[in-house]
């Protein structure tokens, strides 16, 4: 099996530090994502010349591109983006508000005026005061002076005139520098009124202070304007087709060359710290923000230390072998490149999302280390994906084969369109498509060579290891059922009620049927001390005191770990067998113990395990509970059996076995239902058949009674 190496993720706990901020779970996974960071980094910024290639010098060998790009001129692009920004005016725009300001704000001078007036009626000094405290900000002294001095006949006059004045000049479009010519028509309108010099000098004054601009620079839709007219503008590009010549051997290297070569990845970027840096930070920007994302939507998957490292792993592992091959060769073609062997090993060994997600980082990587261009990392993507969605249908190691096959071919369709779609000839195209079945048989290859390292160093159970568990040939299995059948037939009811809870809560089906099988393993060791296997034989435990009686009980857990650990069987299903009683009481034994006297501690009637630590262990636990009790009821009506089944959860509740278990309230009654449905289904009430119709006539005969047709 898997676990004979398994705990080598275990063996790197014992150097690690058991106190302060680096044992903390939060402490665990920082550190974790620098280490990731820090190794993702080298990569990327260690760049070398594997051609040699100088400007000006002949060119030591022949350089062609291993893939299809476009080169951009960025000088000439750039220049011409420029020059249709600056042909682009400014943008006005009408403000529909300042009429209505202008006139609101007059209306309030006027209404203020009116109101000290009313307050200081014998006061002019008073009221120049206060109006100037008021409208410092917009009249000067000699204006206030001029509005108290005016009779209130004239007020009245002066104010209905300045507002209307004022509101005909702002309905015009009038920019910043209209300003005094709107100021002079406010004076030449003022002329045509018959006002006194008084009034005509308030209303002008009054009049200037309230007219502003009714048109300004919209400065948001001038920089859209500009952004559409560089948008319009075609960026200067170069077209290099994959397999044409950049530079041959013995020609002189132009500048044009050397950006063409360090565009497609071959030439030292060292120099060009900007692009480095960039690259480096949007790495660790993406790799934190994947842990943020796993933290608050993949809790499970956050609580497991080891999956996160092998996630890591994968992630990594994509990045430098990239790196080296594109350093040993850099002439080869992506399409070669076996790019979906990240996210069928992270489907295998973690599960579909998480693959997801590693994958996108994968394909960015790729894009950042050079060696693919935007019709790869497409490619890359939708073959991976295809890969994802093949792999989590897969149910038995030999439909590895299968897989491998229909990666191969997924690859050949995705590199040929791609290829295609990148513009090249249709026989450069095929060629792609040939690159990519070899690609995908080399995926098939290192699915299948690598799946079982990853299972030992990591400690990891696929699906497919746990569907193998399942096999009536496992050899600890066959000791069940030869050495207990009558366990073994209650460990297969107890796995198909788990996993179907499992199912229909979310969990992990197969681990949950896996970990019910093997539950009981440890009755084996003394199969006649447990009912089940008794057939209506002498029971021991007639003969053993009730503390004995309960420690022969609870060893069949500990002496189930050991045979578990023994036939090498996954930790999760070990886990399942330690778990699947908890710490409850033994209560049979317990109770018998109590009716005879004296006193009884219940520590000594408990189980020493240790309680369910997640959904799939706690649905066994709920299972094998539920059916051993329902299998000793006498009239098993769906009712009885609900009422037992709901007692059985009860009780586990109140002990306090599921509060590690991660199960909600929701998770608990959907899996009681799905316990009720099924124990219903099998232990419902026998209908009595008659004899048959031979046997009755015989007895009919036989007591004078009268035979009928």
């Amino acid at each position: 099996m898997t676990m004979s190496s398994g705990h080598f993720i275990n063996r790197l706990r014992r150097f690690w530090p058991r106190t302060g901020p680096l044992s903390t779970s939060v402490g665990k996974r920082v550190v974790l994502g620098v280490i990731v960071i820090i190794l993702a980094g080298i990569p990327l910024a260690v760049r070398v010349v594997p051609l040699g290639l100088q400007e000006g010098k002949p060119a030591p060998r022949t350089f062609r591109a291993p893939r299809s790009i476009q080169y951009v001129d960025e000088s000439a692009t750039q220049a011409l983006r420029e020059a249709a920004a600056d042909a682009v005016g400014p943008v006005y725009r009408f403000d529909q508000d300042a009429q209505s300001d202008a006139r609101r704000g007059i209306v309030e001078l006027f209404s203020a005026v009116s109101s000290v007036r009313a307050s200081y009626s014998d006061d002019t000094t008073m009221q120049v005061e206060v109006l100037g405290r008021g409208y410092a900000s917009q009249l000067d002294t000699a204006t206030v002076k001029a509005i108290v001095a005016l009779p209130d006949d004239s007020l009245e006059t002066v104010a209905h005139n300045t507002e209307g004045l004022v509101s005909s000049i702002l309905s015009g479009r009038i920019q910043e520098g209209d300003l005094q010519s709107a100021r002079d028509q406010l004076a030449q309108s003022a002329d045509l009124i018959p006002f006194t010099l008084a009034e005509r000098y308030v209303v002008i004054s009054v009049g200037n202070e309230f007219i502003q601009p009714t048109v300004t620079v919209d400065e948001a839709a001038t920089e859209r304007a500009r952004t559409e007219a560089i948008e319009r503008v075609a960026p200067v590009v170069t077209y290099v087709q994959e397999g044409e010549n950049i530079v041959e051997k013995g020609d002189v290297v132009t500048s044009r060359d050397i950006e063409l070569v360090r565009t497609l990845g071959g030439l030292e970027q060292g120099t060009d710290a900007a692009s480095v840096i960039a690259g480096v930070v949007l790495m660790s920007v993406l790799i934190a923000f994947s842990g943020w994302y796993w933290a608050a939507f993949h809790e499970a998957l956050w609580s497991r230390m080891r999956d996160l490292m092998l996630l890591s792993t994968l992630l990594l592992g994509m990045m430098y072998a990239t790196r080296l091959t594109s350093l040993l060769a850099p002439e080869i073609s992506p399409y070669l490149m076996p790019v979906p062997l990240v996210g069928i090993l992270g489907t295998l060994l973690v599960g579909p999302r998480p693959a997801v997600l590693v994958t996108l980082m994968s394909t960015v990587a790729a894009l950042l280390l050079g060696f693919a261009g935007g019709a790869q990392a497409v490619a890359a993507l939708v073959s991976s994906v295809a890969g994802i969605v093949l792999t989590s249908r897969l149910r038995r190691r030999s439909d590895m084969f299968t897989v491998g096959a229909l990666v191969m071919l997924v690859l050949g369709v995705v590199s040929f369109g791609a290829s295609l779609a990148s513009g090249n000839e249709l026989a450069d195209s095929l060629v792609s498509g040939g690159y990519g079945v070899i690609s995908g048989l080399v995926t098939a290859v290192l699915m299948v060579g690598s799946l079982p390292f990853f299972e030992s160093i990591f400690g990891i159970s696929t699906d497919v290891t746990l569907l193998e568990l399942g096999s009536p040939s496992h050899p600890l299995l066959r000791r069940l059922m030869t050495e207990a059948p009558g366990t073994y037939s209650h460990s297969v009811m107890t796995a198909n009620l788990a996993e179907t809870a499992a199912e229909a809560i979310g969990a992990n089906p197969l681990l949950a049927r896996a970990g019910a099988y093997f539950h009981d393993i440890g009755k084996v060791r003394r199969p006649a001390f447990f009912v089940e296997n008794q057939a209506g034989g002498t029971n021991p435990h007639d003969r053993t005191s009730p503390s004995l009686s309960a420690r022969i009980i609870t060893a069949h857990v500990r002496e189930g770990v050991e045979l578990a650990e023994e036939y090498k069987l996954p930790q999760e299903v070990v886990d399942i067998v330690r778990e699947h009683h908890g710490t409850t009481v033994v209560s049979y034994f317990y109770d018998k113990a109590s009716k005879k006297g004296g006193p009884v501690v219940e520590a000594d009637y408990r189980y020493d395990g240790r309680r369910p630590h997640t959904p799939e262990a706690a649905l066994v636990m709920l299972a094998d509970s539920a059916e051993a009790a329902v299998r000793t009821l006498e009239d098993p009506t769906p009712d009885r059996i609900e009422e037992m089944v709901r007692r059985i959860v009860r009780n586990k509740i109140a002990d306090r076995q599921l509060d590690e278990s991660a199960l909600t309230l929701k998770d608990i009654e959907a899996a009681t239902m799905v316990y009720t449905r099924m124990l219903s289904s099998v232990y419902h009430p026998r209908v009595e058949y008659p004899e048959p119709a031979e046997k009755r006539v015989e007895d009919a005969g036989q007591h004078g009674e009268p035979q009928r047709a």
